[in-house]
């Protein structure tokens, strides 16, 4: 493992620390214990930013830790025990709690506590009352790359119920970031459902098949294809941005560019993936390179419980029990 000195936050030295196999390259930062980039057969395959003012400007949570809730949570409520807790309702417009509220641990500097040659931990200690959130956690994330697939092993535990769920915020664009549309790259998802959303993209509690429809990615499809079909979620999410309830895991997804003639596929414990295809992705923040953002110029597949499960009995329960562990293991896997 190399180390460098990447930028400074709140005072506190950040850190780049980039692991390497055979054909891939993956930096990964203290603040928010990102990805920074993954480059695979010298394509660079996540988005990212060339220093923390980059970061400090995103506002898309580009290659983080998401947490103490990936994803939303309406109206930043949710009860448990008997008791409602409230949390911040950090996305404005739409009135609800995102990704862990206003400093989410997509904000926090994470702490480097173990690593080897191709491995290192973040950890981080989010207290009882962090954005209305019960309960002390105790928070580890491991990157492993080994054989050209990265993995993350997460493990958390609470001195308290709670409610969890972390994923990584990567935006991959297999085809060169800057480089190709993912509107042209082809995908498989081995999922049956997607949870119906709301006009503020909460889901109403119904699952809706996929099968023949524009959700439907069970056998290969270019992303472009239905992504602006005459389908009532496609208008309101403004192409993709939903969560996928998935029936198979080893893979969960297959992403292929012809272009660079690069695959990946990703391994997950989880039982979702949300997908969302970077509609809104338009920023004034340039990636490395200064490279623009652009709509659709990457995609997030996030492995992790369905949206506002909190708040949604019959999904699956997004509960940690007091002393209990949460553990969960992503891999993305590249092959050329």
């Amino acid at each position: 493992m190399k180390t460098k000195v990447f930028g400074t936050y709140n005072g506190k030295t950040v850190y780049a620390h980039t692991l390497s196999s055979a054909n891939t390259e993956v930096t990964l930062i203290d603040y928010g214990a990102r990805i920074a980039s993954l480059v695979f057969h010298g394509v660079s395959c996540v988005c990212g930013f060339s220093d923390m003012a980059g970061y400090l400007a995103d506002k898309d949570y580009h290659g983080s830790i998401v947490g103490r809730y990936a994803n939303r949570i309406a109206k930043g409520k949710f009860s448990l025990n008997g008791t409602t807790y409230t949390l911040a309702c950090n996305e404005t417009a739409r009135g609800c709690h995102l990704h862990g509220g206003n400093v989410g641990y997509s904000d926090r500097l994470w702490t480097l506590s173990d690593f080897g040659d191709n491995y290192l931990t973040y950890s981080l200690f989010s207290p009882d009352g962090e954005e209305g959130y019960p309960g002390n956690l105790v928070i580890s994330v491991t990157y492993t790359l080994e054989n050209d697939a990265l993995s993350i092993a997460y493990l958390a535990k609470c001195d308290a119920d709670t409610v969890i769920n972390l994923t990584n915020h990567a935006y991959f664009n297999i085809g060169g970031v800057g480089e190709e549309s993912v509107r042209d790259q082809t995908l498989t998802l081995y999922a049956d459902a997607i949870a119906e959303v709301d006009e503020t993209l909460i889901p109403s509690g119904r699952l809706l098949s996929v099968k023949g429809g524009a959700f439907d990615f069970t056998t290969p499809k270019k992303i472009g294809k239905d992504i602006a079909a005459n389908d009532e979620q496609i208008r309101v999410g403004g192409g993709y941005d939903h969560g996928f309830r998935l029936f198979a895991n080893t893979p969960c997804a297959r992403l292929h560019s012809d272009k660079t003639g690069i695959t990946m596929e990703i391994d997950t414990t989880e039982g979702g993936i949300q997908m969302y295809t970077g509609n809104f992705m338009t920023a004034d923040n340039p990636f490395f390179g200064n490279i623009p953002q652009t709509a659709n110029g990457a995609v997030a597949l996030e492995c992790n419980r369905l949206p506002d499960s909190p708040n949604r009995p019959e999904f699956p329960s997004s509960v940690l029990k007091a002393g209990e562990c949460y553990t969960q293991t992503t891999t993305y896997r590249f092959y050329r």
